[in-house]
């Protein structure tokens, strides 16, 4: 019973909201899609599948009325001529077809009543000055979700007086381009928004030259870039390019505009400082402000953090200039600071022969190859210099000319393989928050090093952890230097295999030397030891006495007789002795006098001529 009141109520059912909501419901049919549905109360026309243009066109005959038309999903190419049925067309949907060209020239009948166009879902990559110019009454278009890579400048020119929003969601576009809004030309009470999020732009083009001048506190711009792959914004670029001299002042005439640009991949380097610095200065102004809420998409360390709360001294961006090998080097632009990091894979054995210029330089190296510290230019520059954990085993005394002075300035050489330092830190002029470490270093405590203990205990504010400077070797190995006594610092002798023979090398040249010269020299020695020292007179006459029969020969008058005779008896008598020729005594029978003068003069002679001595 219930089976058969059922249908009749259904059917009145259907015939009311046919009659007094005009709405059409269409039965499918088996292997029928097309679909024609109207609706009385909105005016609305549904077409869907519409693959056959006979169907269609008696579709549009029947309610040529109809206000919007929804025309989908029936693979359309172009935009029909045969639109113009519709003579009363507001709104027109072509979504979710095969559109690629834009183009109203056959459809002119509806450009100047048209205010809303949906062209969502198409295959649209190009859309061009002209296409769109008899659309003056259009006030909506959305071209959201197809393969839009480009919208050439003119496109969207002043012929579009009535055109407040552009939806451009999930397209190919990499910018936008000021002539999106042209008509602020036209009026500066112009309300718009232009929504293309979900695109990938990256940049923002100025092509039509709008400028601040264009703008008043009536402008009503937004523009939604969310999504996009904006990393950085070139503020000094765009104050230029929109001729902004005042920012303050000028900002005011943009109080009512606004760009979204959340959820880009911004990278919160140097570059991006002073777009980070102009957020926190006008943030008061209109907190609400989604300029405001962009965050950082990278470095790692700053990802989601909202740019205009990021510290000054947390924008870096990479320098290659100067850079050594096997380091990075980042700057921090608004504290003109440079970090070089060599952590890792630094090779060298000295510190880098450059540096990136900078007037606050902080420096960090790991090395086990690093074994001196040079002197180099940009050290007077430093004001963290770390050589901690590394091999250093020599320092450059001129080195503390560079590092001195400096105010809050810290020194890492910890860690090392220094046995002492350059005595020239001894007069390290220690400036205000300086801070220097040398422990963990095998120091030698001798006499070398005692001045290191006072100066430790001169600085204890400047030099830390002193109690773990310790001495690796000497009397007070083990301890800390500061408390090793004075005493202590003493210097053993101990001979290197060098040393030893350096100085057998040297002693046996000197010995040589002393043979040679005695060797060659005798005579002269001995006379001088006689004649000046009186010294092994007999020695000398001994063996002399043994070689030869004379030591004097006296020639003389024989009226001198007497005289000579004391003096011959006065030599015979010295200790030692004197074998003394005399003529009438010694001379040889049978031979002249001549001859055996001759013979005297030459017995004598052999002893000393070399001596150059006469007595």
């Amino acid at each position: 019973m219930i089976k058969y009141i059922a249908t009749p109520f259904f059917l009145l059912l259907f015939l009311y909201l046919r009659t007094t909501l005009g709405y059409s419901i269409k039965l499918y049919k088996k292997n029928s899609d097309f679909t024609c549905d109207f609706s009385n109360s909105t005016s609305k026309l549904l077409i869907t599948n519409g693959f056959i243009e006979e169907n269609v066109i008696k579709c549009l005959e029947t309610y040529n009325h109809a206000e919007t038309l929804v025309f989908s999903n029936s693979r359309l190419k172009t935009i029909p001529k045969y639109l113009n049925i519709l003579n009363r067309l507001i709104n027109l949907d072509l979504s979710h077809n095969e559109i690629s060209t834009v183009s109203f020239n056959a459809s002119e009948q509806i450009c100047k009543k048209l205010k809303q166009l949906h062209l969502d879902n198409n295959d649209i990559h190009v859309i061009r000055p002209g296409n769109l110019d008899c659309l003056e009454s259009l006030e909506k278009l959305s071209l959201a979700n197809n393969n839009l890579k480009v919208i050439e400048n003119g496109t969207f020119n002043v012929k579009l007086k009535a055109l407040d929003y552009i939806h451009l969601v999930r397209n190919n576009l990499t910018s936008v381009d000021s002539s999106l809004v042209s008509k602020l030309l036209l009026s500066k009470e112009t309300h718009a928004i232009v929504n293309a999020s979900f695109n990938s732009i990256s940049t923002m083009i100025n092509s039509i030259n709008i400028t601040i001048e264009n703008f008043s506190h009536l402008t009503d711009i937004g523009v939604v870039l969310t999504h996009n792959n904006i990393t950085t914004v070139d503020v000094d670029y765009y104050f230029k390019m929109f001729n902004l001299t005042h920012p303050y002042p000028q900002f005011l005439q943009l109080w009512n505009c606004g760009i979204d640009a959340r959820f880009n991949p911004f990278i919160c380097d140097c570059a991006l400082f002073p777009l980070a610095s102009g957020l926190r200065k006008f943030y008061t102004m209109d907190p609400d402000n989604p300029v405001f809420s962009i965050t950082c998409g990278s470095p790692r360390s700053l990802e989601g953090m909202m740019v205009r709360k990021v510290q000054a001294d947390q924008f870096n961006c990479s320098v290659t200039q100067d850079c050594p090998d096997s380091c990075t080097c980042t700057k921090s632009i608004a504290i003109g600071l440079v970090t070089v990091d060599c952590r890792g894979q630094y090779l060298a054995d000295d510190l880098p022969l450059t540096c990136p210029v900078a007037d606050n330089i902080h420096i960090n190296i790991k090395s086990d190859n690093l074994i001196h510290l040079t002197l180099r230019a940009f050290l007077y520059n430093v004001s963290i210099f770390d050589v901690s954990q590394c091999a250093v085993a020599d320092i450059d005394p001129t080195i503390v000319k560079a590092l001195e002075g400096k105010i809050n300035t810290s020194i890492y050489f910890n860690d090392n393989n220094l046995e002492n330092i350059p005595k020239t830190f001894e007069k390290f002029n220690f400036s205000e928050g300086q801070v220097l470490t040398i422990d963990g270093n095998p120091f030698n405590c001798d006499c070398h090093t005692l001045w290191m203990k006072q100066w430790l205990l001169s600085n204890k504010n400047h030099i830390y952890h002193q109690d773990k400077i310790i001495c690796e070797n000497g009397p007070g190995k083990g301890k800390p230097m500061v408390e090793v006594p004075d005493s202590k610092y003493v210097c053993q002798t101990s001979l290197t295999f060098a040393d030893i023979l350096f100085i057998t090398v040297g002693s046996l040249l000197t010995f040589v030397i002393l043979v040679s010269v005695t060797v060659c020299k005798i005579n002269s020695i001995h006379v001088f030891m006689i004649s000046h020292f009186d010294i092994c007179r007999y020695c000398f006459r001994k063996r002399k006495h043994r070689r030869l029969r004379y030591d004097i020969f006296i020639p003389h008058s024989c009226e001198d007789d007497d005289i000579i005779n004391d003096i011959v008896n006065n030599l015979e008598h010295h200790d030692p002795p004197y074998k003394v020729c005399i003529g009438e005594r010694n001379f040889a029978p049978c031979k002249t006098i001549s001859e055996n003068i001759l013979v005297a003069i030459d017995l004598v002679i052999r002893v000393y001529s070399s001596s150059q001595t006469s007595f």
